[in-house]
């Protein structure tokens, strides 16, 4: 891989999202390398060569294209999280994945500002040096290849991000029965100022089939919010791909925070409904 684009390995409907994250014109870069033309990573691993039976330059030698920070991103600073869709060999291809012959991989990575020197004084610029990422590939769609850790537990969803089921184990872990979360909206379920990032999550696992969301909370039943991340997958049926859905791996980060706190009106109503010699209640 060292040496070629790495737009030559993801997938095309990721491009633009891609060259959003590294601050660059897309059009721009590809004019740039079909003007330099180099090694260029084909769906075999092969590469190009010049008529004549003549090696091209590799992607080393061309014209690189300049990385700004890109004010209208919702990032702040340098740091950014993001799923993106790169080839593998190892994907087993059939019906499981949405996008055959790729895998989700989640990106966490830095920007390098590319700093200049004046009078001794070093002084920033909207340039930057490059990005340096940590690529983790998402796991695999079956849920029985997972290995689930105590503080997690499975959903399965519908498309409107609606609970169709839950492990009852969930009752462990959060202050909800399976009963109580299934038929509930992850959006009502959601803190408030993090309904943006969940929507966000929501749009990338429709388009690419799966996704890591980021860190948000979850709305207790009673008082205060848990921390979550979750892990979503789109689940074809190999008999029929038209029968979709979500399998989501759900990782518990918190304890209850702020529960003595009434921060949604469910909880107002939970509240109300508890015994009066209900210990939970003895606080509020």
């Amino acid at each position: 891989m060292t040496g070629s684009s790495v737009f030559d390995y993801i997938h095309q409907q990721d491009h633009a999202e891609l060259a959003e994250q590294l601050g660059i014109n897309l059009a721009q870069s590809q004019t740039t390398m079909a003007s330099s033309p180099g090694s260029v990573a084909s769906d075999e691993g092969s590469s190009s060569s010049a008529p004549g039976g003549t090696s091209t330059p590799t992607g080393l030698d061309r014209p690189l294209p300049v990385m700004t920070l890109n004010s209208n991103t919702s990032y702040k600073g340098m740091d950014r999280s993001f799923c993106i869709r790169m080839k593998s060999t190892l994907t087993k291809r059939g019906c499981h994945f949405k996008s055959s012959g790729y895998r989700v991989v989640l990106i966490l990575s830095h920007l390098r500002p590319q700093y200049s020197f004046s009078n001794g004084r070093k002084q920033g610029s909207a340039n930057v040096m490059g990005m340096v990422a940590m690529a983790i590939a998402l796991p695999p769609p079956s849920i029985n290849e997972v290995r689930l850790e105590s503080d997690m537990f499975v959903t399965r969803l519908t498309f409107e991000f609606r609970v169709a089921h839950c492990e009852p184990r969930v009752s462990e872990l959060l202050d909800y029965t399976a009963d109580e979360l299934t038929g509930k909206n992850m959006y009502a379920l959601c803190h408030g100022q993090d309904v943006q990032r969940l929507r966000k999550c929501h749009i990338d696992l429709i388009n690419k089939g799966q996704v890591m969301s980021g860190y948000y909370r979850l709305i207790n039943k009673t008082s205060g919010y848990t921390w979550l991340q979750t892990c979503a997958t789109v689940i074809c049926n190999s008999k029929n791909s038209d029968e979709q859905s979500i399998i989501c791996v759900n990782y518990v980060l918190s304890g209850v925070e702020y529960e003595n706190c009434i921060l949604d009106c469910s909880q107002i109503l939970n509240s109300e409904n508890l015994k009066p010699d209900d210990p939970s209640n003895s606080e509020r």
